[in-house]
C-alpha cells in the first residue's frame, strides 16, 4: 500500500529544480469509475485495486482508465 508519506519518500531522490511528470490515482478515482460503469465497488475493494495497480503496473504503459476498468471487471 502506498500512502502519501511513502510516495514522498519515493520521490526524495528528485533534485530541486528538476521537471517531472507524475500521475496519481486514488481510491476515489476507482469508486467514481465504478459508479460511472454501474459496477458495485466498496471502499475496501477500491483500496485493494489501487494497491494492486501500484504493485503490478507495467512501466511501459503505466496506469490508465483501461487499467482501472480491467480491475473493476474482475470484481
Amino acid at each position: 500500500m502506498a500512502m502519501l508519506p511513502d510516495v514522498l519518500t519515493r520521490l526524495g531522490w528528485i533534485r530541486d529544480g528538476k521537471h517531472i511528470a507524475v500521475a496519481i490515482w486514488s481510491e476515489d478515482d476507482v469508486l467514481d469509475r465504478a459508479e460511472e460503469r454501474g459496477i458495485p465497488c466498496t471502499e475496501e475493494q477500491a483500496q485493494e485495486i489501487v494497491d494492486s495497480m501500484d504493485s503490478r503496473q507495467d512501466c511501459s504503459i503505466g496506469i490508465t482508465w483501461d487499467t482501472i476498468d480491467c480491475y473493476l471487471e474482475e470484481l
